[in-house]
């Protein structure tokens, strides 16, 4: 299934994804028909093939038009002051207040990258999901190699790497564990404070030009925050998801 080219089409797509990000908010990912997106929509059958050729292509569209790989770039556009070490914590503090923000991009999150779901998707779907998550990775790990270049952290290639995963392993664990709602309370704290805390733990052993701190990084998300108030409707469309199409790392965009 081909993303949509004219305005015509790119304005029908938008409103049948929005109309199944309201059946996923309403009914849950597992429990809305494919159907139900033509009848809420008022459209056919044939205009809603025309773009998804199944439950599983919507949701991977409704994960990438939410990711917050989108996003990033705007943000560092609006916010050229940080440091290099608040540029290497951003991907995982813009992901907290992501899911914060919008509770379906969680559960689109854990559900699209799930390979038992993907696999059920068209090819052209599958293409752009991995390329997206891949230009996510390729986010925290150039931030982190710009901190080594510029003398901002003090680390070998192979502890650059390390760190990326690092990020990116406690990222997606932290919010997962903590959105599941399954473990008992007196096995977390406050998600917010235990987050950032243990954010500036695991990046205070490396050796960087500033220590890593829990407010630093509460304070970054009091940026975020702001930022998703003012941009993150306007950019949740076909049009920005597609300007990213084809691009499985962010060295691939213009220079920010």
């Amino acid at each position: 299934m081909h993303c949509p080219k004219t305005k015509l089409d790119s304005l029908r797509c938008n409103q049948l994804l929005d109309v199944a990000e309201e059946l996923v908010d309403e009914h849950g990912v597992m429990s809305f028909r494919f159907a139900q997106i033509a009848k809420e929509a008022e459209c056919s059958n044939h205009t809603l093939y025309k773009f998804f050729q199944s439950k599983e292509d919507v949701l991977v569209c409704l994960f990438l038009r939410n990711c917050t790989s989108n996003y990033i770039p705007l943000f560092l556009e609006c916010h050229p002051e940080l440091t290099e070490l608040e540029r290497a914590a951003l991907p995982a503090v813009f992901s907290l207040v992501a899911v914060e923000k919008s509770p379906t991009f969680n559960i689109l999150r854990v559900v699209s990258i799930n390979s038992m779901f993907w696999q059920m998707a068209s090819d052209e779907k599958v293409n752009l999901l991995r390329a997206r998550v891949n230009m996510f990775w390729s986010r925290v790990h150039l931030h982190i190699e710009e901190a080594q270049q510029s003398g901002a952290l003090q680390a070998s290639e192979t502890q650059v790497m390390e760190l990326t995963q690092a990020i990116y392993f406690f990222m997606a664990g932290c919010l997962s564990s903590y959105e599941s709602q399954l473990m008992e309370p007196k096995y977390l704290t406050e998600k917010n404070p235990t987050y950032f805390r243990h954010l500036a733990e695991m990046m205070n052993r490396y050796q960087w030009n500033e220590i890593a701190t829990a407010s630093k990084f509460e304070s970054l998300s009091t940026k975020v925050d702001g930022f998703f108030t003012q941009h993150y409707q306007p950019n949740k469309n076909c049009q920005r998801c597609r300007q990213l199409n084809g691009v499985n790392d962010c060295r691939q965009l213009a220079s920010e």
